[in-house]
């Protein structure tokens, strides 16, 4: 118990350094999932071992398909849970592009959640992360503006540029969860690192900041009349990125084998810097699965100032598996989360 109550204290103590440090001069922004309740981890560390199944999973995301060059991401996490330790361990690997791939960051990280068990359904789950970044640009795929001037000259006047940087990544999370409900804050990029690719020149990557929750409702528990095993979920979740804010908020009809959702980013107060509402996309989402695999498929339709014409929309694609890793011959009790799983 004692072993218990230091664990937990140390991890409390993390996430509240990360609620009271505030981020200096920074910029750069990560791209942002529709289906991230699919790879939860990627924005919560306190996701990692949520259940008691291993899971693998991979997401791919194609940017604004209709813009050349446009931006492409994809993240694939594996996460466990160990009831011994009461603890959830989990690997994260991202990588982001631009521009063809001419700017990329590609990141890993590893991931501990502590599950403090309060009974009746809640618990309360601190969490730290804690990877290595490389953010590197392929000077072949650049133009810059000397070029254009001196008639297209393959090599450019312009001061050098670092082909890569590599830099330490930390962040750190909790979560706590109810028999219907869940509720998450974490914050990325905890130690603000520097991603400059100009040598002497300092670029700190702003922390992002996250609340995210939900609840689930059976459709048919109070209802005798409803013969259904379906369940209706909301969701949302807040993000800030440095100057930048933005906010999700969904709805799922989750009618096992099949999930269908409705999801709108943007902000109920607010306005753009061309003066209009700050809205950004409508997204729908279909996925299909069974308990060891899942697939999922989401289009956002673009109705910011862009347009859907110029931007072509975005799609994403998920996959994931998942297994059980603990085959000891003693009684489990599996756990329930309420937690959406597109």
């Amino acid at each position: 118990m004692k072993n218990f109550q230091s664990r937990l204290f140390t991890l409390g103590a993390a996430l509240g350094l990360a609620l009271v440090s505030g981020p200096k001069q920074a910029s750069a922004q990560d791209m942002r999932f529709t289906q991230y309740n699919a790879i939860p981890t990627a924005i919560n560390p306190a996701y990692a071992g949520i259940t008691d199944r291993a899971r693998l999973t991979s997401i791919y995301r194609n940017q604004w398909s209709g813009m050349p060059n446009g931006f492409i991401g994809y993240h694939v996490g594996y996460d466990f849970y160990n009831r011994d330790a009461h603890s959830g361990f989990g690997v994260l690997f991202s990588k982001e592009a631009a521009g063809a791939g001419a700017l990329s960051t590609t990141r890993i990280a590893l991931q501990y959640a502590f599950d403090a068990n309060f009974g009746n359904g809640w618990s309360f789950r601190p969490a730290m992360q804690i990877g290595g970044a490389n953010r590197s640009v392929d000077m072949g795929r650049l133009i810059f503006g000397d070029q254009l001037i001196r008639e297209d000259e393959s090599g450019s006047l312009e001061g050098p540029l670092g082909a890569s940087n590599s830099y330490l990544d930390f962040a750190a999370g909790g979560l706590l969860i109810g028999p219907h409900m869940w509720l998450g804050y974490s914050v990325d990029h905890l130690n603000t690192p520097n991603a400059s690719l100009y040598e002497g020149y300092t670029e700190l990557l702003a922390q992002k900041h996250s609340v995210h929750g939900g609840f689930r409702m059976d459709i048919g528990a109070n209802n005798p009349k409803v013969h259904t095993d379906a369940d209706f979920v909301m969701a949302f979740n807040y993000m800030k990125h440095g100057m930048f804010d933005q906010m999700d908020v969904g709805a799922y009809y989750d009618l096992k084998p099949f999930s269908v959702g409705l999801w709108w980013r943007g902000l109920p107060i607010g306005h753009t810097i061309e003066g209009g509402h700050d809205v950004d996309a409508l997204s729908f989402i279909i996925g299909y699965g069974t308990s060891d695999w899942q697939l999922g498929y989401s289009y956002d339709i673009t109705v910011s100032t862009l347009g859907l014409s110029t931007t072509g929309g975005s799609h994403e694609i998920v996959l994931r598996c998942g297994w059980d890793h603990d085959r000891r011959n003693r009684p489990v009790v599996p756990r329930a989360v309420p937690c959406v799983t597109f």
